[in-house]
């Protein structure tokens, strides 16, 4: 798209949520952009999972818990859990605190090494934000610093999941190399998005097909229901961009 004509779009996107027509934008946006579309179908296909999958003391972890959509939904079907979420945002971190109270929530990114790590806060869109800046420069960023931490390291010992989500932005691969242990001796259901944003950290469909399936030994599928995945029908999927949203399971 050319600069300008985004730029453009992205002043009246954001004049338009200034007038309180952002419900509106995104009426459309759900009933119009494929991706959105897809992503719509794929948010009621999780939620039915999640009915099926938790029983009233499943513990989760929400990883990338942004406002808490796929929280309140595990937190509906699992009350009696010991749910974690992870949000680095440290205004959305408080307002999971305030709205989720029985809910330990981490202002922390996840990564396979812990530390203090620049991040990029989209302020037009806060759901692009990440360890990587990849959104063009009409958006509005602002760059912070925002713990790391190790699922492995982090935990508790007698911790286990019954379902880890997690939706960071192309920053999947460290967390799953990160929480290997974890995955192994819980054996949960892993909910992920692997799409366009794993290409700026270098993340290869192989390379997540090999550690979630090989590794740690889950059989992969995506939200529909289709599956398990070969590797080159998921090597295909993810360089076509037809599907960006996954469950892994024993």
């Amino acid at each position: 798209m050319d600069p300008r004509v985004e730029k453009q779009l992205t002043q009246l996107r954001r004049k338009a949520v200034d007038l309180g027509l952002g419900p509106a934008l995104k009426l459309v946006r759900d009933n119009i952009a494929p991706t959105a579309r897809r992503n719509r179908n794929d948010d009621r296909h999780l939620a039915l999972l999640l009915s099926f999958v938790l029983r009233e003391n499943s513990n989760c972890i929400d990883v990338g818990a942004h406002r808490g959509d796929v929280l309140r939904t595990m937190l509906r079907h699992a009350p009696r859990g010991r749910h974690i979420a992870y949000e680095p945002l440290p205004h959305m971190a408080a307002s999971l605190t305030t709205d989720f109270p029985t809910v330990q929530v981490r202002q922390a990114a996840l990564s396979d090494t812990p530390g203090i790590l620049p991040f990029t806060y989209v302020r037009s869109r806060p759901a692009y934000s990440g360890l990587r800046d990849r959104v063009p420069d009409t958006e509005d960023v602002e760059q912070i610093e925002v713990k790391v931490e190790v699922l492995d390291e982090a935990l508790p010992a007698d911790y286990r999941p019954t379902l880890i989500k997690v939706d960071v932005e192309g920053a999947e691969y460290g967390v799953f190399r990160g929480a290997q242990k974890l995955i192994a001796a819980s054996r949960p259901h892993l909910v992920f998005e692997f799409g366009a944003g794993a290409r700026d950290y270098g993340t290869t469909a192989d390379e997540i097909y090999t550690l979630v399936d090989g590794d740690l030994g889950l059989r992969i599928f995506d939200l529909d229901g289709a599956g398990p995945y070969t590797l080159p029908k998921f090597r295909d999927t993810f360089e076509t961009g037809r599907r960006f949203n996954f469950v892994a399971h024993p």
